[in-house]
């Protein structure tokens, strides 16, 4: 396959691609329908069917050798082992393969680096009814979502990565006859400017959304001419698995080193992580996870240099005021808390409401008749037989179980307790319905930390202006990835924008339709404001990209 053919093949997408990064309007290059109209009649049963020969089964599709033999140690959570093995890698020669493999990769262009990364998604794209059951058995999220999630969200943020990358890379010439006019004469100087990347790029993972938060960090290093480490999460290996394998065929396929891109696997028991980052010739380090971990990683990282692009936990927040519905409102609120079990890093948490209530149409309703239409919008989503199980899916961890029957016996009262929800051919299946818990403002030391999980407390404050400042402050201590205010009045919307974007967090207005807070759409949203205590990194702005090398010059005597 010549790199040529790649650049022509590819240049409409790409040039989409960095259009809708500058526009910010809708841009899709995958259909998120797992449709067979659009992927294939049998699409979903190949994938299924794939998905179950590869249990209990070495995983074939990487290009590394097993240097230590396999390791592998997946549950599904909807109750059964995967039983699937990779190949064990150490760390000196995972850093010593990256470190060969990426010379050849930097003397590529932009155009060749950005082309090469493309084709690797679209090759990788005809494996995304796979990646959606590898996901759903690995993190527990519902077929669909996990399809979605997994696949054409997650590669529609890789492409996004990438064509920021290219971009940024491509506002410098690369070279230049430089002429100085000297009076009677001129001086000439041929000038190169060359693409330095900062290291090789460790991208450590996470088992909720083991892809979608994997790719933006592995190809914005890979495009930047670096090469990548990824490092996913023990429980959530299978559906990366996919994509480095991928990576690493189409890069062999194009007469480049397959090691440019590789996976490193590890257990519970014996953890990788921190010896790669303590590596030298690490570089960048991407990192989604748990805020106690990635401290330590931001401190060992700071000490030697490095870079670290950073997304750990925040509170998120929703304020209720005022609404024109009462039923859209907590339907769409309902089904923030109840979306996979409240285990994205998206979802609200601590809803303030003053306590005399919310307007509704000029009509003052209590916050306990609110409460009650909460729960209702809760039962009849949970409740549905076909729509309840796969949206709220099942719990990844066993920890994030534990967590919400902890809460539960906080002794505050409930608007909604949390039961099992069983899971239709699953009976081992690890999956309860949302915790929605009240409080008042005196048990900040209650709400004032992440409960991740399907737990959420809808907390009484004095007044709308209450509110606010409880949630930028909330913002400035603890973090926050999104926040959402119900209000219907146009002076107290403005002043809740300016405080929590002052805060460092984004805001979402009034959502009562098909689009959720949870969700973070690509080639439009920037995830992750990158401003407060939740994480420094956000999807895919210029820093995103930049930050990963640097531009080193060659000046010639013409």
């Amino acid at each position: 396959m010549h790199i040529s053919e790649l650049i022509d093949r590819h240049r409409e997408t790409l040039a989409s691609a960095t259009a809708a990064n500058a526009q910010r309007t809708f841009f899709a290059h995958w259909p998120e329908a797992p449709s067979g109209k659009i992927y294939g009649e049998s699409a979903n049963a190949d994938g299924e069917a794939a998905f179950k020969a590869q249990l209990n089964a070495p995983f074939p599709h990487l290009l590394q050798m097993a240097e230590e033999g396999t390791v592998g140690v997946e549950t599904s959570p909807y109750g059964f082992p995967l039983g699937i093995t990779y190949p064990k890698v150490g760390v000196d020669a995972l850093v010593r393969q990256a470190t060969a493999a990426r010379t050849a990769w930097q003397a590529l262009t932009p155009d060749a680096r950005a082309s090469v990364l493309i084709e690797a998604l679209e090759q990788g794209a005809r494996h995304f009814f796979e990646i959606g059951y590898a996901t759903m058995h690995t993190t527990g999220q519902g077929f669909v979502m996990a399809f979605q999630s997994s696949g054409p969200h997650a590669f529609d943020r890789a492409l996004e990565a990438v064509a920021m990358g290219h971009a940024a890379q491509s506002s410098v010439a690369s070279d230049v006859l430089w002429t100085k006019p000297m009076g009677k004469f001129d001086v000439s100087i041929a000038k190169t400017f060359r693409i330095v990347p900062k290291g090789i790029n460790l991208v450590i993972g996470c088992s909720t959304f083991p892809v979608w938060n994997t790719v933006p960090g592995m190809f914005a290093g890979l495009v930047t001419g670096n090469a990548v480490i990824v490092k996913p999460h023990p429980g959530a290996v299978y559906p990366i698995a996919i994509v480095v394998g991928a990576v690493q065929r189409v890069l062999q396929q194009c007469g480049l080193d397959p090691m440019l891109c590789q996976l490193a696997v590890d257990t519970f028991d014996a953890p990788i992580a921190l010896d790669l980052v303590r590596q030298p010739a690490v570089g960048v380090i991407d990192y989604t996870g748990g805020p106690s971990f990635g401290a330590i990683v931001e401190r060992e990282a700071a000490a030697h240099g490095k870079i670290v692009f950073s997304e750990k936990a925040g509170v998120n927040t929703v304020i209720l005021d005022s609404t024109d519905n009462i039923d859209k409102t907590m339907s769409n609120l309902a089904f923030s808390l109840s979306l996979y079990g409240g285990q994205m890093c998206t979802a609200p948490q601590n809803i303030f409401i003053p306590r005399d209530g919310i307007t509704v149409n000029g009509e003052r309703i209590s916050v306990e008749d609110v409460a009650l239409k909460l729960r209702e919008h809760i039962d009849a989503l949970v409740g549905n037989e076909k729509a309840g199980p796969s949206t709220v899916g099942t719990i990844q961890n066993e920890a994030t179980l534990s967590r919400v029957w902890e809460a539960q016996g906080l002794g505050l009262p409930a608007v909604r307790e949390s039961a099992a929800l069983p899971q239709p051919g699953f009976d081992k299946a690890r999956s309860v319905t949302p915790l929605v818990l009240r409080a008042d403002k005196t048990r900040s030391d209650v709400y004032e930390h992440e409960w991740f999980g399907p737990i959420s407390f809808l907390i009484t404050v004095d007044s709308f202006d209450d509110a606010v400042d409880h949630v930028a402050r909330s913002i400035r201590d603890h973090g926050a990835l999104t926040s959402l205010v119900y209000c219907t009045d146009q002076a107290r919307m403005q002043q809740a924008e300016d405080a929590i974007i002052a805060a460092g967090a984004p805001v979402a207005f009034n959502f009562n339709s098909f689009v959720w807070v949870n969700q973070s759409a690509a080639f439009s949203d920037f995830h992750g404001a990158g401003c407060n205590p939740a994480g420094n990194a956000t999807f895919a702005d210029w820093s995103f990209v930049t930050n990963r090398y640097n531009i080193v010059g060659v000046r010639k005597q013409a």
